[in-house]
């Protein structure tokens, strides 16, 4: 079967980046060489790729398929959401193609001119976005094309550009579980969450130091972990607050994996949660309940997540881009947080 030829392969010959074959062939207006415009028009010639063709067919008709970009299918939160989305999707008449990028903007980009040029009827962006200027340029192309052929993107995440939004308030989720800590007399704590480059983790940090700020009470950045949302991350940055002084006697985390993870750190160091130190994560898959002790979690309907996205990418009514549309979380209070005495 003959190769598909896609953005990449134009960059690859055009000796160019993506971002640039995307300037020229979309036409941005974003300056760029005549020599450099030459050589990828001279590439997307000679791989007979053919972006406007693809266009004009989407403006004449969609398959009834619905893309579905996740960032990391492996991770049973997204997985959720896919679901959720998938299922709604089939009882509407419609079917997803899952496609997982792994936060590879190459790939996420090659997956965006696939489904494009397959005439898919939207995209969910399952994940939060890429802080860094190629990425955000990408999104901001690929969101002014697809609007111009009526072909609807919906996020469940922020994205950094805007494209309408069905999630939940991860600042309001940080502030509810830092108040929380402080009501419980902590004033030494940590979070721990994931790549500094996605946004969610960004939102993280601004609103746990926000709130702490409001609270009048100091902010350790040391006690601020970046790395991914797994298990090990989890593990290790633990064992890095714990080398801290003070040591902190509340950890926020940024997903149930994270928390998993600290777990097993506090449990190798010798200490035991909630007597020596407290933990919440945000998220509640089924591993918060089931770890001993049972986690305190802020449930966040991953289902309803994925399935509203379909509905609304679906729906007949005129969406404006920064359209917002926050579902609602269960604070749930298990076994892993202690009250602690200030007085003493």
């Amino acid at each position: 079967m003959k190769k598909r030829v896609s953005i990449g392969d134009v960059a690859a010959m055009a000796e160019v980046s993506i971002t640039t074959v995307s300037r020229v062939i979309n036409d941005t207006g974003y300056p760029v060489s005549a020599q450099v415009r030459d050589r990828v028009l001279a590439a997307v010639d000679a791989l007979h790729y053919s972006p406007n063709m693809a266009a004009q067919r989407l403006r004449d008709d969609f398959n009834r398929v619905i893309g579905l970009i996740v960032r990391d299918i492996s991770n049973g939160f997204f997985g959720e959401i896919a679901k959720g989305a998938t299922e709604r999707a089939m009882e509407l008449g419609y079917l997803c193609f899952v496609c997982n990028t792994g936060r590879d903007i190459v790939k996420e980009m090659e997956f965006h001119e696939l489904l494009w040029r397959n005439r898919v009827r939207g995209i969910v962006l399952v994940g939060g976005g890429i802080d860094t200027p190629e990425y955000q340029e990408l999104m901001e192309n690929q969101v002014k094309r697809c609007s111009r052929f009526d072909l609807r993107i919906i996020a469940n995440s922020p994205q950094g550009v805007n494209v309408p939004l069905v999630s939940i308030d991860i600042r309001e989720i940080v502030a509810m579980i830092t108040n929380y800590f402080l009501d419980h007399g902590h004033r030494v704590i940590g979070l721990i969450t994931g790549e500094q480059g996605v946004l969610t983790s960004q939102i993280h940090r601004e609103s746990f130091m926000r709130t702490m700020a409001e609270r009048s009470v100091k902010v350790y950045p040391e006690l601020i972990k970046f790395e991914a949302f797994t298990e090990q991350n989890g593990y290790a940055r633990c064992m890095e607050l714990l080398r801290h002084t003070p040591r902190p006697t509340a950890i926020c985390c940024g997903c149930d994996p994270i928390a998993a993870g600290a777990i097993h750190a506090l449990n190798d160091a010798g200490l035991e949660v909630p007597r020596d130190v407290s933990l919440i994560s945000i998220g509640d898959t089924p591993l918060a309940a089931h770890l001993r002790p049972a986690l305190t979690s802020v449930h966040m309907p991953r289902y309803s997540m994925g399935a509203r996205a379909i509905e609304l990418l679906l729906s007949n009514e005129k969406i404006e881009d920064s359209y917002i549309e926050y579902l609602p979380v269960q604070f749930y209070e298990r076994e892993s947080v202690r009250t602690l005495d200030l007085r003493g």
